[in-house]
């Protein structure tokens, strides 16, 4: 397992991370790679219809507030153990989002024998950050003024002292996200490049 890398791609919401998640994915694939989508499989697992917890997740989504951290921990554990994704790269996209979510998945990799995860924090400034959100196509149920003031300010409160945690723990790679998502990509591959050696995979 000591070969097997764990990314995590953080910052506010509109940053990005889907699209250089994906640009991982594909440099990743033929070593064999999980996309550890927290925030899709959140979604997906609470579509429990005319359930307690359905009427729950919306009330949280309508206001862009962060899921209890139990369930991304939930989810973290389902994928890595029950479904066996402990042996390919794992990329995180959008979390931890909190320092008890870091820490526990620092514990979880490291009872696997796995590195603990780097951090790639894509800095993007609160402005851009919005304007992305109120501009993308067929933007999402939460992409309202309210639920994206919630967003940034919990990015502040929440997301800020995870990206600090790697940062004095050296596993933080941080980068111009207010750059095209080529540009972005290109930061990243040249960053992991001289930090990984050989061990990261050409193009």
């Amino acid at each position: 397992m000591n070969d097997k890398f764990t990314f995590c791609f953080v910052g506010r919401s509109g940053c990005g991370k889907g699209t250089q998640a994906k640009f991982m994915l594909a440099r990743l694939e033929p070593q064999g790679v999980f996309h550890m989508e927290t925030g899709r499989f959140l979604r997906e697992l609470l579509m429990l219809k005319n359930s307690t917890t359905e009427i729950t997740r919306l009330s949280i989504d309508e206001k862009g507030k962060l899921y209890p951290w139990w369930f991304s921990m939930f989810v973290w554990l389902r994928e890595i153990v029950e479904h066996g994704h402990a042996d390919k790269h794992i990329v995180g996209d959008g979390t931890p989002r909190r320092m008890v979510e870091a820490k526990f998945l620092d514990n979880v990799l490291s009872w696997h024998g796995r590195p603990l995860p780097v951090c790639i924090y894509i800095d993007v400034s609160e402005e851009e950050a919005i304007r992305r959100l109120l501009n993308r196509g067929g933007g999402r149920a939460d992409d309202t003024p309210e639920a994206i003031r919630s967003r940034m300010q919990f990015f502040y409160e929440d997301v800020m002292p995870v990206i600090d945690y790697y940062e004095e723990h050296g596993r933080l790679i941080s980068v111009d996200g207010n750059v095209s998502p080529d540009m972005v990509w290109k930061q990243i591959d040249r960053m992991l490049g001289e930090r990984l050696g050989g061990k990261w995979p050409l193009p």
